[in-house]
């Protein structure tokens, strides 16, 4: 029965991106902010996604978690995991959620920091996510270089909120001073430690610590992570 459902799980996600013009790599991008969510169900290397994963899919393609799971077609055997999707939150549609939200960078090539060039402007917009309705000044960036994976790969979308102070642990964007007109840099991390003096963040490959201190920070944002997105 777990094959059957897998497979028409496959199907009509394919059914739908088809539908949609939507490709595979766009639709986990928007879902679930990484990039190989739905290839990962596409070849069999994640066999049950999560019941929040179902969610974020249906969401953006307009449909819901039962209809992607083949929920008609099920057995009395499944019927406690027809209960959990019916009792998960509901989340907006797709068309529902506005594309408002800017995306204020684009990658440049530091692998060991993972720096970002701040362009002076905005480069494009992506959809706001349920939770972040009503919520000031929330920003984007993609992710480019290897420095945080596994936990963010390239091509990975983040959401930053300015206002929501981050803590020991949280995943920040440190905006660094880079002189009066040339691009802002800001760098991804774990944050570790700070003082009065310094802030110190994590990278994951290869395992390393950046010291940074204070008199070149301009700014230190939280990036949101998927609850906080969603409201889960």
């Amino acid at each position: 029965m777990l094959r059957t459902m897998s497979n028409m799980l496959i199907n009509r996600l394919n059914s739908l991106m088809s539908q949609r013009g939507i490709s595979a790599n766009r639709l986990s991008l928007e879902a679930t902010g990484a990039r190989d969510t739905v290839r990962k169900i596409l070849d069999g290397t994640t066999k049950n996604p999560r019941i929040d994963t179902l969610l974020k899919l249906a969401a953006v393609l307009d449909t819901t978690p039962q209809y992607l799971m083949g929920e008609e077609e099920a057995s009395n055997g499944q019927g406690e995991q027809r209960s959990t999707l019916r009792e998960a939150p509901p989340l907006p549609t797709r068309a529902a959620m506005p594309l408002d939200v800017p995306v204020m960078g684009t990658a440049a090539g530091s692998h060991t920091r993972g720096a970002f060039q701040f362009e002076g402007g905005v480069v494009d917009y992506v959809r706001r996510p349920p939770a972040l309705t009503g919520a000031r000044d929330i920003y984007a960036l993609f992710v480019e270089g290897t420095s945080m994976e596994p936990q963010y790969h390239p091509g990975d979308l983040v959401y930053i909120s300015p206002h929501k102070p981050p803590r020991l642990g949280d995943t920040v964007i440190i905006e660094c001073k880079d002189g009066e007109t040339s691009p802002q840099e800001a760098t991804i991390g774990v944050l570790r430690r700070r003082s009065e003096k310094i802030v110190v963040i994590a990278k994951h490959n290869p395992p390393a610590e950046i010291e940074i201190n204070r008199d070149y920070i301009k700014s230190l944002h939280k990036v949101l992570t998927t609850n906080e997105l969603f409201g889960i």
